[in-house]
């Protein structure tokens, strides 16, 4: 795969890798000038500087390099000629994996974006899954649920949203997401329903802590039922868990705790 188009990918996606280009070479092998490595947070790695030999060397001198970025490294022995340049590319944006391109999914999208997050919706239905119906999101994925998550690593800055059209697909997507290192995991339905889902995936072995993470019903309470304001609610909690706030009234909090 061409690694430039890897590393487009990946920033839009907004995660931050690692590039490794090589920058110095002998004379009979500056044809190699310009080749890139990709080293991604997960340890996955994209192209090849050289050979396979010192492509693992590079990798590993990268892995205990402890200076600044960005920054050059140069090599002895054997491939004592050669120089590589370290950087990195992205940015540090929230994204947001958006399981269900439904009616509430649309308003979600649209406040998220404006928050700058990449956001992505996945749907196996074609008239809910294409970008005319969500100009903010950075992808939109027509396919089964479950065969994008696998392709799909979620971290830290990520927030699974599980807003899909039934019980079965929501099922399905959380029990594919419920070990993931996902920074919020949301899930929406009924109590009733919410708690039967949970159920299923307790009697099949996943521990309480993992179920624990969910947050389910999804959202805060804020006493609507349109699909905008469910939007509001579900957006105004992945920020709330970012970011570390209360979830309670700036009115109800000291003055030297609110923002004003």
């Amino acid at each position: 795969m061409d690694t430039f188009k890897v590393l487009l990918d990946a920033v839009e996606n907004g995660m931050t890798v690692q590039t490794v280009t090589l920058i110095g070479s002998p004379l009979e092998h500056r044809e190699q000038l310009g080749q890139m490595l990709l080293l991604f947070p997960d340890d996955r790695t994209e192209g090849e500087l050289v050979d396979a030999e010192f492509t693992q060397l590079v990798i590993g001198k990268c892995k205990k390099q402890g200076g600044t970025i960005p920054h050059t490294l140069r090599f002895s022995d054997d491939y004592s000629e050669y120089q590589v340049f370290l950087n990195v590319v992205g940015n540090e944006r929230y994204r947001a994996i958006i399981l269900g391109g439904g009616h509430v999914s649309q308003p979600l999208v649209q406040i998220l974006s404006i928050l700058e997050y990449v956001v992505t919706v996945v749907d196996d239905r074609l008239e809910f899954a294409n970008p005319q119906r969500f100009p903010g999101a950075q992808r939109v994925v027509c396919d089964d649920f479950k065969k994008v998550l696998e392709e799909i690593k979620p971290d830290e800055q990520t927030a699974i949203i599980i807003v899909t059209r039934g019980h079965k697909y929501d099922l399905d997507c959380l029990r594919s997401v419920i070990g993931a290192e996902a920074g919020y995991i949301g899930m929406i339905g009924s109590k009733r329903k919410v708690r039967a889902t949970l159920q299923v995936l307790k009697d099949e072995g996943v521990s309480q802590d993992l179920l624990d993470r969910v947050r389910a019903p999804i959202g805060l309470d804020l006493g609507g039922g349109s699909p905008g304001e469910i939007g509001v609610s579900i957006a105004a909690e992945v920020i709330a868990t970012f970011k570390g706030g209360s979830h309670r009234p700036l009115s109800c909090l000291g003055k030297a705790d609110s923002h004003g």
